[in-house]
């Protein structure tokens, strides 16, 4: 009996289902459940596995295994696993097959349509990318919807209500989607434009409750995780368990995990409400991207029916219970919301077909243990399955938005859109994850005026954060357990943990990307050094003495020198980084703190937090310029991306000031949060952030006008903020819980 296929190939698990005869049910794929984790572990002969084949052999091999690959769909850099490059379109062309081969093999024949599903919020170029995936799965083709269309058909299969407006709120496990869908009598029709937030999922929630766990245990995990295979192993059981825990919390009031350590057996008891305030502010984010889905839509929550809770994360009480507040309108979830898109998708996949013959299966061929390649290889399989040429997809309303760049005239920020013109230490090389040769970057994407927080990373007592130039890793600085941590951008995973000479304080990575530099001083003692890292390896070069209380150090433009306010010196220490000495020094007004460099490298600007001055040095001189008073207590700098003018973040007077590069004369002052510690510019010169360790949030400035466009709530005592090299993202430490927030700062 034929048989049609619908498919979501979610961030952790997969999911089928099937229509025959006009009934539509799930399809089991796992050995023991219905769905299957979305991992692959690649053999030694160059197999690869999928499903719960490959997390049975995860635990031996850790690095031959891949999760959460989804997320890496239009990285240029591919996954190393096993020595091997993969692309995240060629591992899930590999998943997809194996779905394909299995529902062959149980009902005895190929499916007759395949639907697949994806975000409603990818752009064209991973759309593009997406489409890949049916073909290295042995497809010539295969029809695709959104998950929001699936999702809202399955719900309107079981209402007869014509004309209904239903809102999707799709959290799954590492993505957001918000949609606003209307059912007329023979589509579902999507209104307006779609929002989503990157990387936010219930992947982000367990590593929360894994954070958590750590700070209970004084940070042993991060500790143990440096330590090799066995760490690794260890570490990946225990996620396993916060996640276990994590779905007990919806159902129980508290969750107990157990940690398995050498010598030592813990239990770390988390109650719903320690976890609630944990993903209160994300959740936030999700219902801030649903309002601006009806806004576009032009829809208000009273016209809703309902509000529909899809993604296996909606499952969790605080979702229900603050969209439902947020909006004043029922929800609606089923009762397995994991399902719920597959379902919908194996529903309509008749309608995105014609009538071709269904085309005979062939068997699978056996690759030969590949060599690793030049490029990311395609997962070895069958030959191409023929299927039939889908009809065109259901409607869609609203046009894709065109959005026209005008330049801006000069203001107080320098606004205007567009680009600028063992020794201690020694890790295993393979703790910094390989990575094939990083291919050219992407384009700096236009900053929101209102981002939000995407996703928690669980870090040590973080302080000091820059991100690598390739935006491939962000390094953080932690003194309170002595180690600089090392994440992996696109997993949100850590994948080092760099045991430092000294307590580590901020760090600066130079433009080339291999080396960083990292102030070190202890929180009492005479030694004061910067410890001098190869970004590779995350081995310890050099330590370079230095004045006392090294501070928020930076790089030079042209990776020459380093230059280090030395806070209770009151002068900086220039390092060149050919020898890693110290070639000069500066005397500077009292407790200099932070420095940043014009894009031409030629004037460096100062924050003196005492003597309420930015300092100007022409870098070729080594002469102090001008100095600017700016209001109390100015802690951290950022030079606008244009060259135009520096932003100041003044910590006790709460405001963040602009001085013009070239008159150095203050142009204004805008009121932020309390304690403002850290600023930065996107790197569209769009907009300016602002971290407030005093009041838990980073103010969003607008650069053109002056004003404050967002408040977005992040962990307690943020310190400091690092922007990816393409603007698509923020990270900012936050001291006192123990994780790195990572904020969606562009669509």
């Amino acid at each position: 009996m034929s048989y049609n296929l619908g498919v979501d190939l979610g961030t952790t698990f997969i999911a089928a289902a099937v229509k025959r005869s006009g009934q539509v049910e799930m399809f089991t794929l796992g050995d023991r459940a219905v769905i299957v984790p979305a991992v692959v572990f690649v053999r030694r002969d160059g197999a690869v596995l999928t499903g719960d084949a490959a997390v049975r052999r995860a635990v031996a091999e850790p690095q031959r295994v891949g999760r959460e690959f989804k997320r890496r769909l239009g990285d240029p850099t591919p996954l190393v696993l096993g020595g091997t490059p993969f692309s995240a379109e060629a591992l899930l062309g590999q998943v997809l097959r194996d779905v394909l081969d299995k529902a062959t093999e149980t009902e005895g024949e190929p499916p007759e349509h395949v639907v697949l599903t994806r975000p409603a919020n990818w752009g064209p170029y991973r759309q593009e990318l997406f489409g890949e995936v049916p073909k290295l799965a042995g497809l010539d083709e295969a029809a695709t919807i959104t998950e929001p269309e699936a999702a809202a058909a399955y719900y309107a299969s079981k209402r007869r209500v014509p004309d209904e407006v239903v809102a999707v709120y799709d959290l799954g496990g590492g993505t957001f989607d918000a949609t606003v869908v209307r059912k007329t009598t023979d589509s579902i029709e999507i209104l307006g434009e779609p929002e989503g937030i990157e990387r936010l999922g219930g992947v982000d929630f367990d590593e929360a409750i894994l954070a958590h766990v750590d700070s209970t245990l004084n940070g042993a995990l991060t500790e143990f995780a440096a330590q090799g295979p066995e760490g690794a192993a260890v570490l990946r059981r225990l996620q396993q368990d916060c996640a276990e825990a994590k779905e007990a919390l919806s159902v129980d009031t508290e969750a107990t995990i157990p940690v398995f350590l050498p010598q030592h057996h813990h239990e770390v008891t988390i109650t719903r409400e320690q976890f609630e305030e944990m993903i209160r502010a994300p959740i936030e984010a999700t219902i801030d991207s649903l309002r601006r889905a009806l806004r576009s839509a032009q829809v208000t929550p009273d016209e809703l029916s309902a509000v529909l809770l899809v993604g296996g994360s909606s499952r969790i009480p605080l979702v229900a219970r603050m969209v439902s507040e947020a909006l004043g309108r029922p929800t609606a979830v089923d009762a397995h919301p994991k399902y719920a898109v597959a379902l919908g998708a194996a529903a309509l996949a008749t309608e995105h077909a014609d009538a071709e013959p269904r085309p005979v299966v062939e068997k699978p061929v056996e690759a030969e243990p590949p060599s690793p390649p030049e490029e990311p290889p395609k997962p070895p399989g069958p030959r191409r399955r023929r299927r039939p040429r889908p009809r065109r997809p259901l409607l869609i309303a609203g046009a894709v938005l065109a959005v026209l760049g005008a330049l801006a005239l000069f203001n107080v920020f320098g606004g205007g859109g567009g680009p600028p013109p063992q020794q201690s230490g020694s890790i295993p090389e393979t703790a910094i994850p390989e990575t094939a040769p990083p291919q050219a970057r992407p384009p700096i994407a236009e900053s929101l005026p209102a981002p939000g927080v995407t996703g928690s990373i669980g870090v040590a007592a973080p302080r000091g954060i820059a991100v690598t130039p390739d935006g491939a890793h962000a390094f953080v600085a932690s003194r309170d357990s002595g180690r600089v941590s090392v994440i992996e951008t696109s997993t949100g995973q850590v994948r080092a943990s760099l045991v430092m000479p000294l307590a580590p304080q901020f760090v600066t990575i130079t433009p080339d990307g291999r080396r960083a530099y990292v102030s070190c001083y202890p929180p009492s003692g005479p030694e004061n050094q910067v410890a001098v890292l190869d970004t590779s390896t995350g081995a310890v070069l050099n330590t370079v003495q230095v004045g006392k209380h090294p501070y928020t150090l930076m790089a030079s433009p042209d990776g020459r020198e380093v230059w280090v306010p030395d806070h209770d010196s009151a002068e900086i220490s220039i390092i060149d980084t050919a020898t890693d000495t110290v070639s000069a020094t500066i005397k500077v007004k009292p407790n200099p703190h932070s420095v940043a460099f014009t894009p031409d490298g030629a004037t460096a600007f100062i924050a003196n937090h005492e003597s309420n001055l930015v300092t100007a040095v022409n870098t070729a001189t080594r002469q102090i310029e001008a100095e600017t008073p700016v209001p109390k207590s100015p802690h951290s700098v950022s030079v606008a991306p244009n060259g135009r003018s520096v932003a100041v973040g003044s910590y006790d007077a709460g405001s963040v000031s602009a001085i013009d590069v070239g008159s150095h004369q203050l142009l204004g002052t805008v009121r932020v949060g309390a304690k403002p510690a850290s600023v930065a510019f996107a790197p569209d010169n769009r907009h300016l952030y602002a971290v407030n360790e005093g009041s838990n949030t980073v103010s969003v400035v607008d650069s053109n006008s002056g004003e404050v466009t967002a408040t977005v709530p992040v962990g307690q005592a943020p310190v400091s903020v690092a922007v990816t090299p393409d603007g698509r993202q923020a990270y900012v430490t936050n001291v006192a819980s123990n994780a790195v927030s990572v904020l969606g700062t562009a669509r």
